[in-house]
């Protein structure tokens, strides 16, 4: 399968619109479905399409968009049978769906390891810090992308969306607290911030003085992660995305 058809269904995931992704197990590959082979895919969503196939301009991508009517807002995977002129094709029909995206505030030791299993586990990574030796691709293979720029800067553009982690892994007491004021009221799955008991508990009564839901500051991760005794970056980062499967895996 092309190169090109992976990189526009991963631009299409990015735009957050809903779809349904059909991939053509077997059957009678004539008719409508003449176009097709087996394990091809088509992507409908209602603004878009893309498939895997080169000869987009023999597909009646209307007749696609009637017949898989029905099943775009499938909860779990299904294994589908439809009738072409000459008997029937099987095709396997999921949710096209976005992906989780982290965006991890700061460079530091903690962030290199978490970025790196953080991608593992299916992760759209970027990474937010002004300090470009830190913020590279050299140092973050796996980020999607590198902010380097201020974490002010990169704020006060930010678009939440509602399946965002945020981790707040910033070089500085003042950081965590301006990123974490800013971020609190989003719409966001999971937001964490590193830092000893004593630290959180300063910074979140100055929160509450600034009025901040009591709520919402419930639902931070802080201190961040799981409790695994963690001593080293990479066992912080264990227990950071530990807490983040288990926020993604809970009803």
């Amino acid at each position: 399968m092309s190169k090109s058809f992976w990189n526009e269904l991963k631009n299409l995931i990015n735009t957050g619109d809903k779809g349904l992704i059909a991939t053509f197990i077997e059957g009678n590959f004539s008719g409508k479905f003449s176009p097709f082979e087996k394990a091809d895919r088509l992507v409908i969503t209602e603004d878009n399409w893309i498939t895997s196939i080169n000869n987009k301009n023999e597909i009646d991508i209307d007749y696609f968009r009637n017949i898989f009517n029905d099943y775009k807002n499938i909860n779990q995977p299904t294994l589908e049978k439809f009738s072409s002129q000459n008997g029937e094709i099987k095709a396997y029909l999921e949710n096209l769906q976005q992906l989780d995206r982290l965006l991890i505030f700061g460079a530091g030791h903690v962030a290199q390891p978490l970025a790196k299993i953080a991608a593992m586990n299916d992760f759209v990574v970027e990474v937010i810090d002004d300090r470009a030796d830190f913020n590279n691709p050299e140092k973050f293979p796996e980020a999607e992308k590198h902010h380097c720029q201020s974490f002010a800067d990169f704020l006060e553009g930010y678009q939440p969306q509602p399946a965002d982690y945020i981790v707040i892994v910033t070089r500085g007491h003042k950081h965590d607290y301006d990123v974490l004021k800013s971020v609190i009221s989003d719409d966001w799955k999971y937001l964490g911030m590193i830092g000893s008991k004593r630290k959180v508990k300063l910074l979140f009564e100055d929160l509450k003085s600034e009025n901040i839901d009591l709520n919402r500051l419930e639902e931070v991760d802080a201190p961040i992660g799981i409790e695994i005794n963690s001593e080293t970056p990479a066992e912080i980062a264990v227990s950071i995305m530990a807490a983040m499967i288990k926020r993604r895996r809970s009803k």
